[in-house]
């Protein structure tokens, strides 16, 4: 009998806050319980300074999070900051924010940490092993890239992200200009296989499903051909706000900010040449469990 211990794992991101409770045992992961709450931590952020409304709303999420973890009582529990707290000027507003309302000690993790948990989460959610995978994962503040090079797998972090191409009005030239470098490191490797995680690419999913319910086991596999991701890239776009938030398999809080990670992902898979991607719901909170898990640092 092999027995799994409960740990709780939280994300504070540049849109939102996501809390994974999972049973682990080795590499494996079973997840109890998956919640979401949107903050927009970036908004506003001009000059790289985090605004006191968001501090606020994601620090009071934060704390609502925590309890309900609590109440399962977990063997562990670890809170990590992405991109838009590694990236401030003042991050310190947050960590201090969760610190009185959560109790908690925020770990902000660098571009290449985030992109090495994102890359083992998604490894062990695969029900097959796969050759020479590549991991996408496209954040709200940033994008990871962990693929196989040379015999060891390289982990990279671009400041291209949903919510920070939306506040600073990146287009699709300059969006191109910046995901170049890492486009071309990973051409040169042959990925065999492309699985990708984060908000905007299960939640192109559930649009491609058409869900009124978001449902991770049918979004978790999915694959997504670079036409049909260009085709929503087009339908999106076109779609006023409004009749954007109504279109079932999209939360109506991330309508602002989807046209612009479906830009991202479209300008990817075309530098890539790829056919498509394996949507994954097993992401960087996975890997954070696994860490917790066997005890490892993170900074």
């Amino acid at each position: 009998m092999v027995i799994m211990t409960l740990y709780a794992a939280l994300d504070i991101g540049s849109n939102s806050v996501r809390l994974l409770l999972g049973e682990v045992a080795g590499e494996h992961v079973k997840p109890r319980r998956a919640e979401l709450r949107s903050t927009r931590l970036l908004a506003g952020a001009t000059g790289g300074w985090l605004q006191e409304e968001p501090v606020r709303r994601t620090a009071a999420a934060v704390a609502e999070l925590a309890g309900l973890a609590r109440g399962y009582h977990p063997a562990g529990m670890a809170c990590i900051a992405t991109s838009a707290a590694r990236e401030a000027r003042n991050p310190e507003i947050l960590t201090a924010a969760v610190a009185t309302g959560a109790g908690l000690d925020v770990i902000i993790i660098d571009g290449s940490v985030e992109a090495r948990l994102t890359y083992r989460g998604a490894l062990a959610g695969l029900t097959v092993p796969v050759d020479n995978p590549l991991v996408i994962d496209i954040g709200g503040g940033s994008t990871e890239f962990s693929w196989r090079e040379g015999g060891e797998v390289q982990f990279t972090s671009v400041r291209v992200g949903a919510v920070r191409v939306m506040e600073e009005s990146l287009d699709r030239e300059a969006i191109r200009s910046l995901l170049a470098p890492v486009l071309a490191r990973v051409r040169k490797s042959r990925p065999g296989f492309i699985i990708g995680t984060g908000g905007t690419i299960t939640t192109l999913a559930a649009l491609e499903l058409a869900l009124p319910t978001y449902r991770p086991e049918l979004v978790h596999g999915l694959v997504l051909p670079a036409g049909r991701v260009e085709d929503w890239r087009r339908r999106l776009a076109a779609l006023p706000l409004e009749a954007r938030r109504n279109l079932p398999g999209l939360q109506p809080e991330r309508a602002d900010i989807i046209v612009a990670g479906v830009t991202i992902l479209e300008i990817i898979l075309a530098g890539l040449g790829a056919a498509g991607l394996q949507v994954s719901e097993a992401d960087l909170l996975w890997g954070l469990l696994l860490a917790m898990a066997r005890g490892e640092r993170l900074k």
